[in-house]
């Protein structure tokens, strides 16, 4: 068990890792968000797994580890998407898929 704890806890340090190098290297705000994408998405549960399999865990770490898993998981995609947002507005770039003012309103251009 202590080998499955310590592989997890190591690939999710791993990713963590090659996004902050990443990031680094990345220009854009957009872009930089896709950079770090892979730390929310596979380095947190992979570090909170290996963390919560450690032998040295009590049952109240890995109550603590677990709630702080689902709060990640609950928060992190509209973090995401906020921040998206507000890279958008100050990019002055509109989504495809999202319609104009005008043709929400029905007006022509």
């Amino acid at each position: 068990m202590t080998l499955l704890a310590d592989t997890l806890t190591w690939a999710g340090t791993a990713v963590c890792v090659l996004a902050g190098l990443r990031l680094l290297l990345t220009r854009g705000a957009a872009a930089r968000l896709h950079a770090v994408a892979p730390v929310t998405a596979l380095a947190a549960p992979l570090l909170l797994t290996g963390l919560a399999l450690h032998p040295w865990s009590s049952w109240h770490d890995v109550v603590k580890i677990a709630v702080i898993g689902v709060l990640l998981a609950a928060t992190g995609p509209a973090t995401v998407v906020t921040a998206g947002q507000a890279v958008a507005r100050a990019t002055g770039a509109t989504g495809a898929s999202a319609p104009s003012r005008d043709a929400r309103e029905g007006e022509t251009p």
